[in-house]
């Protein structure tokens, strides 16, 4: 990785460029922007489609820097911010709601992925620092996209007391129902004895 430093290039707010950086030129990049909810597919199929609900613009920002090391060649960091809001579906009342993201992470890059594997992060700080590839064709959409559906909610849920009491009803209903259909349409194990007996 060539350590030139004295260029610092800036990122345009453009889906089509930010999907392709040489973070292996040794240069320096700054950018920020924000971006439509569309650009990230994998990301859209998390929301819910509601008209009362619309997702924010992505916000991000983005710094790249090196950092000298004792014997070594200089480390690659790269700091990037995002914020959105997007709208998902609360798993205990069923209805949508508003999720904030604000993610803000530090990344060191590697020339390989072998390099990035074998780094020894701080144990005590496991997650101030993930290891990414600097290739010459960084793809930072990816980067971004990653990054939000890591900080979705492992179970997405109003606040505490947010849901409508009239609304978990209606879920408790639905859910005694489906577990009485259940064992209704379960099938009688003396009854298949009794037929398998007469066949």
């Amino acid at each position: 990785m060539n350590s030139n430093k004295s260029t610092t290039r800036i990122l345009p707010n453009n889906p089509k460029d930010l999907q392709s950086i040489d973070l292996s030129s040794g240069v320096t990049f700054l950018g920020q922007g924000a971006l439509e909810i569309s650009v990230f597919p994998r990301l859209s199929q998390e929301i819910v489609s509601d008209s009362n609900f619309k997702a924010s613009l992505v916000h991000w920002e983005l710094s790249t820097w090196f950092e000298e090391r004792l014997g070594g060649i200089p480390l690659q960091y790269m700091h990037l911010r995002l914020a959105v809001d997007l709208p998902l579906v609360c798993q205990a009342c069923l209805q949508p709601f508003m999720e904030s993201i604000d993610s803000d992470r530090d990344y060191i890059l590697f020339d390989t992925e072998e390099e990035a594997e074998a780094w020894d992060f701080d144990e005590e700080n496991q997650d101030a620092e993930d290891a990414l590839v600097a290739s010459e064709t960084f793809n930072l959409m990816d980067a971004i996209e990653d990054e939000l559906l890591l900080s979705l909610p492992l179970v997405a849920k109003h606040g505490p007391g947010a849901c409508r009491p009239e609304d978990l009803e209606k879920v408790a209903k639905k859910l005694k129902k489906g577990s009485e259909e259940i064992i209704i349409q379960k099938p009688n194990p003396f009854a298949i004895l009794e037929k398998l007996k007469k066949q």
